[in-house]
């Protein structure tokens, strides 16, 4: 077959009568497949990115709160500098947005300065994920990196909850009985307080990281319902934008954090103190986490969000293994398998009520 017998095959096109290009039945199916494939490949990148930035950022954040140093960052300073980072990095995506620092300036004038009320909405959420962040910082100062990627999955217990309370949702028999598998699941897994382990940090005390893990979830949980609350029928910004606006009152809030919370201890050991190449590379992780979770949402379906999750406790487990002596016992394996059923349930069992209702 010569070159000019495929052109029909690439050109894929024709005009009719009224002078409209119609595309080929051939082409149609070469382009289809060339979308599928190409939708195909962006699945699998988001797939390996979720599941390595929940497991790397677990395992990283356990890590630089548990090594053997003699000198320990102060979490909150940490939690400050990850703000810093996340701003930045959402001023950045603006600005390609609008085409260049000055389209960027216009857009938070309109945008931030312009709509004062639409920014006010935002700032009990971005204050209440504040104190989560510090939170969780506290509870990987206690619990094993696998045990505290469990624990946080109480997440999707708290966001139930107040979904039903603040949203009046409904949720389904099977949805209900995932939560209570999912609550089961995690107290399995907290009955084994490190047994076993090889401790590197000899102040861990695993309820205080329970405790704090848990009150973390419960606050992630309302924030996130209350901000999707508050922000129906609001105009319509960019995720890089809404951000930014957070960024307006989660920095202060927390450098006030810093301030109560370690004020003292930093003026005579000052700001960075502890600060090595871990804690910066946990500070940029968690920065970068925060805010590709979001965006890989739009590209990654349930199924891959929770095989993301369910690997990504695994590779912690494993991890911790390796890094931490973390021994595993039957009760934590049981608890987490456990988890990792009540997630696909509890989503799947929300896509068959999107598609059927709830009647």
């Amino acid at each position: 077959m010569s070159s000019t017998d495929k052109e029909p095959l690439l050109e894929d096109s024709v005009k009719d009568g009224s002078g409209i290009r119609i595309s080929l039945p051939m082409g149609v199916e070469v382009r289809r497949e060339r979308s599928a494939a190409g939708n195909a490949s962006i699945k699998l990148i988001v797939l390996i990115w979720l599941t390595l930035q929940n497991s790397v950022h677990t395992l990283l954040l356990r890590y630089s709160r548990a090594r053997d140093v003699p000198e320990m960052f102060f979490s909150s300073v940490a939690v400050f500098f990850t703000e810093i980072a996340k701003i930045i990095i959402c001023l950045y995506m603006v600005m390609i947005e609008e085409h260049g620092i000055f389209g960027c300036i216009d857009a938070i004038k309109k945008q931030l300065l312009g709509q004062p009320w639409d920014t006010l909405k935002v700032c009990i959420p971005a204050m209440l994920y504040t104190i989560q962040n510090n939170l969780f910082y506290l509870a990987a100062s206690h619990l094993e990196a696998a045990t505290f990627m469990i624990v946080s999955q109480l997440k999707i217990f708290a966001t139930a909850l107040f979904s039903v309370i603040l949203l009046q949702r409904y949720l389904a028999k099977a949805q209900w009985f995932s939560l209570a598998v999912l609550f089961i699941g995690v107290s399995l897994v907290q009955l084994q307080t490190g047994g076993g382990s090889k401790k590197l940090s000899g102040d861990e005390n695993p309820v205080i990281g329970f405790t704090a893990a848990c009150v973390a979830c419960a606050i992630s949980g309302f924030a996130g319902v209350y901000f999707e609350k508050i922000l129906k029928g609001s105009a319509p910004v960019s995720i890089w934008m809404r951000n930014v606006q957070m960024g307006v009152f989660s920095i202060p809030a927390s450098f006030a954090a810093v301030m109560i919370q370690d004020g003292s201890a930093i003026a005579s050991k000052g700001f960075l103190y502890g600060f090595d190449f871990v804690v910066w590379a946990t500070v940029l992780w968690y920065g970068i986490g925060g805010l590709s979770v979001a965006v890989c949402i739009k590209y990654a379906d349930n199924i891959a969000k929770n095989f993301a999750t369910s690997v990504a406790i695994i590779l912690a487990t494993v991890g911790s293994i390796h890094l931490f002596g973390f021994a595993p016992n039957l009760l934590f394996t049981v608890g987490a398998s456990l988890v990792i059923f009540s997630i696909f349930l509890y989503s799947s069992s929300a896509a068959f009520l999107k598609c059927f209702g709830s009647g």
